[in-house]
């Protein structure tokens, strides 16, 4: 039942039916038919040809995909643990599979006979879907001895359970701490002075929950963030800042149980051995073989370029804020734990107006529904929210569930699953759930799953607000949604993102976010929570003037996480590999390299963000943080061709992006779909102007 319900190709995936037991059959299931039928393929003796072998061997993987892919959204949003169990009794399994599938020196041969009789000018998609196939198997090891491929596999196993366990580790650590304060405590009112009124009360709900006589503050994005920025108590502030800092490591509040920096040592080391197994200098050079920047010392040099430019008006930036702390009282050292609250203080002071003020005129439902406004508008696609025909599909009753046409055909569905809860992951991202694909006479529609961390409201009966960098964080998620919505490839593999470089997958995301800052959009979407207004021109501006605030201090700090992440990648050195822990002290010799050499601001010691940097060491950006960067050139190169034009000009250009690039997904080269919209190659121009840092 679980098979037919989710695994359809005509009607919405069914995640209320899937239990533990049933993924667990469903996975041991896949793997099994797929083996055989792999095994069956190389013995044929017949001319095999795209129609016998490429088909249904994507067939047979996609309920893999699917199924694996389930598991791991599930993992994510309602973390239990049956569920981890499932995950983690057949993350080796999985791992095997795909390992010996592109070790698979028969197939590997089909698929490299199969290239040469597919051409590119003859069918340029099938064409990439071969090449990326045969890219996999080089990299996979396809052509290695037999004992290098058992050592290939071996570290290939380990590093997937070393994931696995740095991504719970992470959800663990963050629910194990907490700042509590009694009821009754001597100054209370001094230690929430400033904070939001609705953390205080999330903070209440959470202490009762716990049968705690006072406040609750936890980690989790909602709570934390607004914390940080706007308790007026320095001392609370620390706390708060301390704890956060130290999760997953041996100074966290619980010990060293969900301690990830010996995960971090075991994670580089495999990662190491595994290049140096296939001919590759490091994991860098490995991880850049697949993407558009050429190497890793491109990539540094395109980094240090960038802090280059944006050093000087970060160092300004620091100083004003660190005038304004003077003028106002302030003493001591300006530290990490301060320089989010007295940013908000000095934006209050420059332009009128805080992040909780602009809170207030962002009311959930209407942004979604300016979301969709905007997207219709730039692409021509309707959204109908079909939440209570499909209430019973879901995993959980806040989730809303979308589908989207065009002409009024359905051309995908997505689910959206918006507020913060402990059972799940922090930060925001889109998964899929199904990707396009040609059935035999019919197309298989894409369903995107989206994700954020929003503060939840208070009671049910009221509006959730949001801040407005929830809002660009909304957009940029729609955009990677569009991407694989909107694909009008009809090969699996390179349908939507599958297929896309690394360092292009960004574009239509951080595309998008530029459409949140536009006053159209804006007074969309905005309705103040007692006034009922929108947001009017005036405001609009000092919106706007507000927009690069700190933007230095900002691009600094994302090019500390690049070029950290490209370092570690790249400089280890092979003789410490062994000892994991003298891995994980290099790992934080490089950091500190990095933030003397880019970094504006004094970092103590105890800040370990790599325990705590899922994207490089449980996701698939090892290597490519930079990507954010890089494909920020690219986005605010194609976004500066709808500034200053009217709506005609811009429905042509909305167009002209979506034929270009959000249709083409992977089955071309990012840089070709990127030339055939700007008719010339990216410069970085827009993006320092749109920053402000020229």
């Amino acid at each position: 039942m679980a098979k037919k319900l989710f695994l359809t190709s005509k009607s919405l995936p069914k995640y209320s039916v899937l239990t533990p037991q049933s993924l667990d059959s469903l996975l041991k299931e896949s793997i099994q038919e797929t083996n055989i039928f792999i095994e069956k393929i190389c013995k044929l003796k017949e001319p095999l040809n795209w129609h016998n072998t490429v088909g249904p061997i994507s067939n047979l993987t996609e309920i893999l995909t699917r199924t694996w892919g389930a598991t791991n959204h599930l993992a994510a949003v309602s973390d239990c643990d049956e569920i981890r169990k499932v995950i983690n009794d057949n993350n080796t399994k999985v791992t095997d599979f795909w390992t010996d599938f592109f070790q698979n020196e028969k197939l590997f041969n089909i698929y490299f006979n199969l290239k040469r009789s597919i051409s590119k000018k003859r069918d340029p998609v099938q064409h990439k879907v071969i090449s990326d196939y045969i890219n996999e198997f080089k990299l996979a090891g396809a052509h290695l001895s037999p004992k290098d491929k058992r050592a290939y596999k071996e570290n290939n196993k380990k590093l997937s359970q070393l994931t696995q366990k740095f991504s719970e580790n992470i959800l663990d650590s963050t629910k194990a701490s907490s700042l509590k304060i009694q009821a009754n405590a001597v100054n209370i009112d001094k230690s929430l002075e400033g904070i939001p009124s609705y953390v205080v009360e999330t903070a209440k709900k959470e202490a009762l929950e716990q049968k705690f006589d006072g406040l609750i503050f936890s980690l989790l994005p909602p709570s934390y963030f607004p914390f940080i920025q706007y308790a007026g108590d320095r001392s609370q502030r620390f706390k708060m800042f301390s704890m956060y800092s130290r999760r997953c490591s041996d100074l966290s509040d619980e010990g060293d149980s969900y301690d990830n920096g010996p995960i971090i040592g075991k994670i580089l080391k495999y990662r190491y051995l595994q290049s140096k197994l296939l001919g590759f200098s490091s994991p860098a050079e490995m991880s850049l073989s697949t993407k558009m920047a050429d190497s890793p010392e491109a990539v540094i040099s395109f980094l240090k370029e960038l802090a280059k430019k944006a050093k000087p008006f970060a160092e300004q930036e620091l100083k004003s804020l660190k005038k304004f702390a003077v003028k106002n009282g302030f003493s001591g050292k300006v530290e990490s734990w301060d320089i989010p609250f007295l940013s908000e203080k000095l934006k209050m002071e420059l332009y009128s107006f805080d992040n909780e003020e602009l809170r207030k005129f962002f009311p959930l439902n209407k942004v979604i529904n300016g979301l969709f406004e905007a997207v219709k508008s730039l692409f021509s696609c309707d959204i109908y929210d079909e939440t209570e025909k499909y209430k019973d599909f879901i995993w959980e009753n806040s989730v809303r569930v979308y589908r989207i046409t065009e002409q009024k055909e359905t051309i995908g569905f997505f689910f959206l699953d918006l507020f913060a809860r402990k059972e799940k992951r922090g930060g925001a991202w889109m998964d899929e759930s199904r990707c396009r694909r040609k059935i035999e006479n019919h197309i298989q529609t894409p369903v995107a799953l989206l994700n954020c961390n929003f503060n939840s409201p208070i009671n049910r009966d009221e509006s959730a607000y949001i801040t407005h960098d929830e809002v660009v964080t909304l957009f940029h998620e729609f955009g990677h949604g569009l991407h694989h919505l909107l694909t009008k490839v009809n090969h699996i593999e390179v349908s939507g993102i599958n297929g896309v470089e690394w360092d292009a997958v960004e574009l239509p995301s951080q595309f998008l976010e530029n459409f949140a800052w536009e006053f159209d959009t804006l007074s969309k979407i905005s309705e103040h929570k007692e006034t009922k207004k929108s947001i009017d021109r005036e405001f609009y501006e000092r919106i706007i003037q507000s927009k690069n605030f700190n933007s230095g201090l900002q691009m600094l700090r994302q090019i500390e996480f690049s070029l950290f992440d490209i370092l570690i990648h790249k400089d280890l050195k092979n003789d410490t590999l062994e000892d994991e822990t003298q891995v994980y002290r290099e790992v934080l010799e490089i950091l500190k390299k990095v933030r003397k050499e880019i970094s504006v601001t004094d970092q103590q010691s105890f800040v370990l963000f790599p325990n705590t940097f899922s994207h490089i060491f449980d996701g698939g950006y090892a290597s490519g943080y930079y990507s954010y960067k890089w494909a920020e050139v690219l986005s605010s190169d194609c976004y500066g061709e709808f500034e200053m034009k009217n709506k005609n000009e811009r429905k042509l250009l909305g167009k002209k992006f979506r034929l270009e690039i959000l249709e083409k997904g992977g089955s071309r080269d990012a840089l070709v779909s990127f030339r055939s919209f700007m008719k010339r190659d990216p410069k970085p121009d827009a993006m320092m102007r749109h920053l402000g840092l020229t």
